[in-house]
């Protein structure tokens, strides 16, 4: 297949964050609840984010912090699992994701009065970043040279253009797959890449997803 090229470039940008803590934290299920209810948007995402690039070798999806922390220090694991399941590439957005997280939590409330607490030192503590976005100067102009960057940018620059995407545009898609469309009028291409689900992937395997495909590409 033909080689296209673009007129704008794809600009290969990478994020950084420094975590910080809100003052807010939960002893209990209750408290947890009312501090999910509370927290803003980049609470939440930073929740159920951050453990990707922390642990970006393991495989399948990490759990989010909630799910964690209710599994291993609350000692709840069928409620554990049961939020870890909840499947975040399904949402279009994070409140959505936040309030189908509340229905279930507020389901096992109702269902079991006996809170567990525990002490101040395993407290859940609320966190949010401070976000640091850097230009790589790294520009692709045709299908080729954003293929052979892609293949060595950093997961730090690929977690930047695909879920911090998603969260910055407010709908599932991610940079890559809009620029594809839109710049290399490739919209099957695209759309493939947009199907993906990176959440069952490790970072390392999203990136050899997408170069694949298009590598599939130029094949045909």
């Amino acid at each position: 297949m033909e080689d296209r090229t673009a007129r704008h470039p794809f600009k290969f940008f990478v994020k950084l964050t420094l975590p910080e803590l809100t003052g807010m934290y939960a002893l209990n299920l209750k408290e947890l609840i009312k501090g999910i209810k509370s927290a803003d948007e980049n609470i939440i995402y930073y929740h159920t984010h951050h453990f990707l690039l922390q642990h970006h070798y393991i495989s399948p999806a990490p759990p989010n912090d909630f799910a964690f922390w209710i599994t291993n220090i609350l000692g709840e694991e069928l409620l554990g699992e049961e939020i870890a399941s909840i499947d975040l590439y399904s949402f279009e957005n994070i409140n959505d994701f936040k309030s189908e997280m509340i229905k279930r939590l507020e389901k096992f409330l109702a269902k079991n009065k006996g809170l567990k607490r525990v002490d101040i030192q395993s407290r859940f503590n609320f966190m949010k970043a401070i976000t640091f976005i850097l230009n790589t100067e790294k520009y692709a102009y045709s299908l080729s040279e954003f293929l052979d960057i892609l293949k060595n940018i950093s997961v730090y620059s690929l977690y930047f253009h695909f879920f911090e995407a998603s969260f910055r545009l407010k709908t599932r898609t991610n940079d890559f797959s809009m620029w594809i469309a839109n710049e290399l009028n490739l919209p099957e291409l695209a759309a493939k890449i947009d199907n993906i689900d990176p959440y069952t992937y490790t970072m390392y395997e999203l990136k050899n997803a997408v170069t694949q495909l298009i590598e599939q590409y130029f094949k045909k």
